[in-house]
């Protein structure tokens, strides 16, 4: 418990930069079948209010969950919110430990397919052209929502710190912040998000293609309202 009392508390600190993102990019027309994608440029100002948005922000219903589908500059937006680059050098949107490079990865599954977040290049990486949302979710409204967000914590780059017992709490704490950005910008949006643990692990480990030390945390559905 002490862990995810931590995660939240993290996460609650790095909202700063989430809502004011949206998309200004010219839209993406077609992704990469095995190569990476670019996505456009994430709007880094205007939008609602960071206070609006924190008294608005909730997870969607499961029962009325969102089922439109989430534009390329929506995933620009979320995407850049849970781990983009905010200033120049080594900044991003949510804390890292020690100034490190992000050591937890995020993927997004849609119906064309499974892309990890290149967040140095804002760009996706395609896994996989397959839907795999269906075995990532083990409950109906996650599995049927137009896009799941997956958090991988990166076992190479945890590796490098001394600690590993801290290592390992630094990856959830991170999953933490991340989700509360997405959480806020989804808001801004227009997007619904659910954040969720009921995740089948072995499954999305294998469509995502991750490390031995990789561990898949958790998930986030997102459907357009």
């Amino acid at each position: 418990m002490k862990t995810a009392a931590t995660a939240i508390a993290v996460g609650m600190v790095a909202i700063g930069c989430a809502t004011s993102t949206a998309s200004t990019g010219t839209e993406v027309t077609a992704i990469s079948e095995t190569g990476t994608t670019k996505l456009p440029e994430p709007q880094r100002s205007g939008g609602p209010s960071l206070f609006a948005m924190l008294q608005q922000r909730g997870s969607a219903p499961q029962a009325t969950f969102p089922s439109g589908k989430l534009s390329y500059n929506d995933m620009s937006t979320v995407l850049w919110a849970a781990s983009g680059k905010n200033r120049d050098g080594v900044k991003w949107t949510v804390p890292m430990a020690m100034g490190k490079p992000p050591y937890c990865k995020v993927y997004i599954a849609t119906d064309e397919g499974a892309f990890l977040y290149n967040w140095d290049t804002h760009s996706l990486v395609t896994v996989t052209r397959d839907n795999i949302k269906p075995d990532i979710a083990t409950q109906e409204f996650g599995q049927k929502a137009p896009a799941t967000m997956v958090f991988v914590t990166d076992g190479e780059e945890l590796a490098k710190y001394s600690n590993q017992a801290w290592a390992e709490e630094f990856g959830i704490m991170l999953v933490g912040a991340m989700s509360q950005d997405v959480y806020l910008a989804s808001e801004a949006l227009g997007i619904g998000a659910r954040l969720i643990y009921m995740v089948d692990r072995e499954k999305t480990a294998s469509h995502l293609k991750i490390g031995p030390k990789d561990k898949v945390v958790c998930a986030m559905v997102l459907g357009k309202r």
